[in-house]
């Protein structure tokens, strides 16, 4: 059975932590891992696409259908036991309304967040 399939950014520091505690929560094992810098050697992106990549979480349900940023952490929630319950609440009519801008807030200043811990500078593209 296909999975649904999460591109994550390898070098960085919340993608990372992002991943080990997803994946700590999977489990029903419904994700598989891709990083962006693999993905991106298999598959013909354009600049734009790839810039939408490192710019936010991308999430490829098994249908074909693409999820990004908060949609897609929601998806996310919303499957793993321990998180179900703040999937449900951001199903909520609205809910995207905090959750849009909190999630592009937290994208666009990762490397203040996390400075210290990103390797290379890589969260420094916002």
């Amino acid at each position: 059975m296909a999975k649904n399939i999460i591109l994550y950014d390898q070098f960085c520091y919340l993608c990372q932590q992002s991943k080990k505690i997803i994946t700590a929560l999977d489990w029903f094992n419904v994700f598989e891992w891709k990083s962006l810098q693999s993905y991106q050697a298999t598959n013909k992106l354009s600049e734009e696409e790839k810039q939408e990549l490192v710019g936010e979480i991308h999430l490829r349900k098994k249908n074909g259908e693409t999820l990004t940023g908060f949609y897609a952490v929601r998806f996310v929630l919303l499957r793993c036991v321990l998180t179900f319950l703040l999937g449900v609440l951001a199903y909520l009519p609205k809910a995207d309304l905090i959750g849009n801008p909190l999630y592009r807030w937290v994208a666009k200043n990762r490397y203040h967040l996390f400075k210290n811990k990103c390797e290379n500078g890589t969260c420094r593209i916002h």
